[in-house]
C-alpha cells in the first residue's frame, strides 16, 4: 500500500514522537497534579495544627484568666474579711465591758436598800422621810424588851480571792493564747473587762466562732481575780458555772507551770484552750467487743 510507503514513513515517525510528547506532557502534568494535592494537604495539615494550637493557647489563657480571676477575688474577700473583722470584734468587746458596767451598777443598786429612813433620806414616792425619834429610857413595851438582836451583817462574797501563789504564777507569765467559743470570750470580757489590770487585746483571731486570743500576765490576774468574785457573789447557777469553769482552766495552766516551770521563757506564748470534749467512741469500743452479751446475774 502506497500510505504506508517510504513517502509516509516520516509522517508516521512525527505522529509518533508527538504521541511520546503528549504522553510526556500528560506525565508531567499528572506530577504537577500530585505535588499540588500533596501541598494542599500538607498546607491542611498545618492550617489544623495551627488552629489546634491557637484554641489550646485561648483555652489555656482562659483558664489562667479564670484562676487568676478567683485568686484575686479571694484575696479581696480575705482582704475585707480582715478589714471588718477586727472592728467588730472590737464593737463586740466594747459592748460587753458596757455591759458589765451595767450588770455592775444593777448589784450596786440591788445592794441598797429600798427605802433609807435616815435624816434626809427619800421615800418611795419622792417624798423626804422624817428621821424616826429615838426611843426614850423605859419606854420599850415589855413585848419588845426580849427582842432578838440582828444578825452580824456577813461577810461581803467578793472578799474571796484565789491562791496567792497562782497569782503570783501567773503575773510572772509574758503572755498567754487562750482558745474558746466566742461566747465565752464574751463573758470574760463582760466578768474582767472593768479590773484595773485587765487589758483588751486590740486583735482577736477568729476561726468561724472559735477565737484565739493572745492575753498578757497582769490580764490573767485580773481574769482570775474577776472570775473568783463573780464565782463567789452571783446567786445565778448558770454565771456561777461559766465563771468556775473558766477559772480553773485558767488556774490549771497557771498551776502546769508551777509544777514544771521552766529555766528560761523559750518567747513562746502558753496555751489556755476551753474546749471539753469527749473521748473518741473507737477507744471505747476496741476494750468493748466481745462483750455485748446482757448481764443476766
Amino acid at each position: 500500500m502506497a500510505f504506508f510507503g517510504n513517502g509516509n514513513a516520516d509522517l508516521l515517525r512525527q505522529i509518533i514522537c508527538q504521541l511520546g510528547k503528549v504522553g510526556e506532557d500528560l506525565a508531567a502534568l499528572k506530577q504537577q497534579v500530585s505535588d499540588q494535592q500533596l501541598a494542599i494537604d500538607q498546607t491542611r495539615h498545618e492550617a489544623n495544627a495551627e488552629i489546634a494550637r491557637g484554641l489550646t493557647e485561648n483555652r489555656a489563657a482562659v483558664n489562667t484568666g479564670l484562676i487568676e480571676d478567683r485568686a484575686v477575688i479571694r484575696e479581696g474577700l480575705a482582704s475585707i474579711n480582715d478589714r471588718f473583722s477586727d472592728p467588730l470584734i472590737h464593737i463586740g468587746s466594747e459592748l460587753g465591758v458596757i455591759r458589765a458596767g451595767v450588770a455592775q451598777l444593777d448589784d450596786q443598786l440591788k445592794a441598797c436598800p429600798d427605802n433609807v429612813t435616815s435624816t434626809g433620806a427619800v421615800g418611795p414616792e419622792g417624798e423626804s422621810v422624817p428621821p424616826e425619834a429615838e426611843p426614850r429610857a423605859g419606854s420599850v413595851e415589855q413585848g419588845d424588851a426580849h427582842a432578838p438582836e440582828p444578825d452580824p451583817k456577813p461577810e461581803q462574797p467578793w472578799a474571796v480571792e484565789p491562791d496567792p501563789g497562782i497569782l503570783r504564777a501567773a503575773a510572772g507569765i509574758a503572755h498567754a493564747t487562750v482558745e474558746a467559743h466566742r461566747d465565752t470570750w464574751a463573758f470574760l470580757i463582760q466578768v474582767a473587762a472593768n479590773a484595773q489590770h485587765f487589758h483588751i487585746p486590740g486583735k482577736v483571731k477568729d476561726d468561724d466562732g472559735f477565737v484565739s486570743v493572745r492575753l498578757s500576765g497582769p490580764s490573767l490576774v485580773a481574769a482570775l481575780t474577776s472570775l473568783a468574785h463573780v464565782t463567789h457573789a452571783t446567786d445565778n447557777t448558770v454565771t456561777r458555772a461559766i465563771a468556775s469553769h473558766i477559772q480553773g482552766k485558767i488556774t490549771a495552766a497557771v498551776q502546769a507551770i508551777i509544777d514544771r516551770p521552766s529555766s528560761d521563757g523559750s518567747g513562746s506564748p502558753n496555751r489556755i484552750v476551753i474546749d471539753d470534749q469527749a473521748e473518741d467512741d473507737d477507744a471505747d469500743r476496741g476494750g468493748s467487743e466481745g462483750n455485748d452479751q446482757p448481764d443476766n446475774e
